[in-house]
């Protein structure tokens, strides 16, 4: 039987932050045995610090590999794609956009880039000033010792401040904040698909979903997303086939199934492109991770 498409613009897929209430933004340091997370945003300043083993963040048709001591800033209501090929350790931050409302003007406006790569001795060490706040609230966090909630707020706005007086920039020509009704579409769109994407979702269908025309619906997609509709469907399947590969014991033919693809050849040419490397490769490589 035939799905009907329902709207969902009430429920949202700019990624949902874990925020702490004590602190108001998301601060986790995280281990991670092998992930994908494919294209998403949040309404939200989001930084990735690794600390142990790597992760490839896709931004902007980019492809960077971050190691440990490293960190990148995501502005709010970019899309970027996360994998972690192998077991590490990460601090995330999300710093909510109703959080810096509070402090900054038009948050809608914000834009800052960090230029890693610079000569300028003075960047380079404001660059490294961010890295030891950065460090000094993960130390505060798990020592959490009684009142340890002042330094680390003293911390945050230090990162803020010094984020905001070093790193504003103008925002790329190029890039347009995405409007309240575009992002109301692209959520309605995502959140459809992650509740139906085991079985067949035809672009007649995603496209009722977002109330656009299929022909529309297509450019809609891939200029808010930067990818087609049909690479996000399988790019999800993919990611939840990627989590039970390390999750579950169940054959790879399984998942295939569990996870709705059909067809055998296309499902691997897409896992390998997507991952350079085999569902049976990335299931020992987790075992043995696990071991060590």
């Amino acid at each position: 039987m035939a799905r009907t498409p329902q709207r969902y613009s009430e429920e949202t897929y700019k990624q949902k932050i874990d925020l702490y209430e004590d602190k108001k933004i998301a601060f986790h340091v995280m281990d991670d045995h092998g992930s994908f997370s494919p294209g998403h945003w949040h309404e939200a300043i989001e930084i990735i610090y690794i600390l142990e083993g790597t992760t490839i963040v896709n931004i902007f048709d980019q492809s960077v590999t971050m190691h440990p001591g490293q960190f990148m800033l995501v502005n709010s209501g970019v899309v970027h794609s996360t994998r972690c090929p192998e077991k590490n350790r990460a601090i995330l931050i999300q710093i909510p956009d109703e959080f810096l409302a509070s402090y900054l003007p038009d948050t809608s406006t914000l834009w800052f880039s960090i230029d890693f790569a610079s000569k300028d001795p003075v960047v380079q060490e404001d660059i490294r000033k961010l890295d030891c706040l950065l460090l000094s609230m993960k130390d505060l966090q798990e020592d959490t010792r009684p009142g340890y909630l002042l330094p680390f707020h003293r911390q945050l706005f230090d990162f803020l401040d010094l984020l905001y007086r070093k790193f504003l920039k103008k925002m790329p020509v190029n890039y347009h904040p995405k409007s309240s009704r575009i992002l109301s579409r692209l959520d309605a769109v995502i959140t459809y698909t992650h509740r139906h994407y085991t079985a067949p979702i035809s672009l007649k269908e995603a496209a009722e979903v977002a109330a656009l025309q299929p022909e529309y619906f297509c450019r809609f997609f891939r200029q808010n997303m930067g990818m087609t509709y049909l690479q996000y469907l399988n790019d999800y399947r993919l990611s939840r086939i990627y989590r039970d590969l390390i999750a579950t014991e169940l054959s790879i033919q399984e998942l295939q199934e569990k996870h709705g693809f059909t067809n055998d050849k296309l499902f691997h040419r897409l896992f390998r492109d997507r991952f350079q490397t085999t569902p049976l490769k990335i299931r020992k490589a987790a075992r043995a991770a696990s071991l060590e």
